[in-house]
């Protein structure tokens, strides 16, 4: 065993029975380290921001509860994972799966949503990339990225709940195949199989994650991120809709939950954009700011929109999926205007400052664990 890593499990054990002794202290230094991790890995179970966030604490309480039951055959992180995973089993058997309006309705004809939004409805969410694990190279940053896009998590939501934590902690989070077996108090042979249905239920082998991860895929990618974030928000701020439709496959889709309401084909999405009912007066500079920022390892977009004299209130968010030739396939519209401030974005956008909002990757200041700013 490497030097440091003999340092680092003396430095656990220490921790550990600093908690088991009741220090709280020494509790939060094992569990902060593992909080993003952690919920990451309950959104992609749950499909839900804040169900995974609502995941986390419980799994934080848990072990602190059951931390005299904790020993040390297993590392503290694989017994906490084993306790998150339990808790996410939990969550989905008291709940339906996560959908987007294509898994719920067909395709709608040209136009605005003529229906209710449908809260009844257990929509899949968006995750902000500002709260995601830190990577250690570009290579994980891409196998990171991959493994929170929303087509796969929204794949994850129809296989069953058992076969969907195998998949995540062998191929995606790299657990041996023994301590999933563990996790899920099972055995090996029936992590093994669970692991070949849910393979073929996703039409994935493990072998998949690794093409295309190098550092240059990253920074390729990366740049074709930015560019289509610029010519988004370049269309929606100067009302150059011709802009935006250039940016389409034809076979391109749009949803926008909460309404089962989804456009199949460039076409209907250019239809839509162009009927007067779609909006509230004509598409015009300064109507609304876009503030670029990633989610689910996707560009994205979020929308603010001025209404008279006032500021730019929070509307909507866009992730978008990008085609191999840089274009749009997917825009994912999603109505969360609430999700602004919990993600650590403003309120409003003063019509004389929007400009100068956020930082570099445009989501400015992402909430931790604990509720205060901290850097995204």
């Amino acid at each position: 065993m490497h030097h440091s890593s003999v340092a680092l499990e003396k430095s656990e054990h220490a921790l550990v029975a600093a908690a088991k002794g009741g220090d709280e202290a020494a509790f939060r230094a094992l569990v902060e380290p593992l909080s993003r991790e952690l919920s990451a890995y309950a959104y992609r179970m749950v499909g839900g921001y804040q169900d995974a966030e609502d995941a986390l604490q419980e799994t934080r309480l848990k072990a602190w509860r059951h931390l005299g039951s904790y020993e040390p055959t297993a590392s503290f992180r694989s017994w906490v994972y084993r306790i998150a995973t339990n808790t996410c089993l939990d969550m989905l058997r008291q709940r339906k799966r996560r959908v987007l309006p294509q898994d719920v309705g067909p395709a709608v004809a040209p136009g605005p949503p003529t229906t209710a939004m449908r809260e009844d409805i257990l929509w899949l969410e968006p995750y902000p990339d500002a709260l995601l694990p830190e990577a250690a190279s570009p290579e994980e940053t891409l196998r990171l990225h991959e493994s929170v896009r929303l087509a796969f998590v929204r794949a994850m939501q129809v296989l069953p709940p058992r076969q969907r934590a195998a998949l995540v902690l062998h191929d995606v989070l790299d657990f041996a195949v023994s301590d999933v077996a563990t996790m899920l108090e099972t055995t090996v042979p029936a992590v093994n199989s669970a692991l070949q249905r849910a393979r073929a239920s996703m039409g994935t082998t493990p072998s998949d994650r690794d093409e295309e991860s190098s550092a240059t895929a990253y920074e390729h990618l990366e740049a074709r991120k930015a560019e289509t974030v610029s010519r988004f928000v370049r269309a929606w701020e100067t009302g150059d809709f011709g802009e935006l439709v250039s940016m389409l496959t034809e076979d391109a889709v749009l949803t926008m939950p909460p309404w089962v309401y989804w456009l199949d084909g460039r076409d209907a999405i250019v239809a839509t954009m162009q009927s007067p009912g779609t909006w509230e007066g004509e598409p015009r500079p300064g109507r609304y700011r876009i503030v670029p920022c990633g989610m689910n390892g996707q560009p994205a977009g979020l929308a603010y929109v001025r209404f008279g004299d006032g500021p730019y209130v929070p509307v909507c968010l866009t992730v978008m999926t990008l085609a191999p030739d840089g274009r749009i396939s997917d825009m994912h519209t999603f109505v969360l205007p609430e999700q602004f401030i919990a993600w650590g974005n403003p309120a409003t956008l003063d019509p004389a400052t929007a400009l100068a909002t956020g930082d570099d990757d445009g989501l400015g200041t992402a909430p931790d664990r604990e509720g205060r700013r901290t850097s995204g």
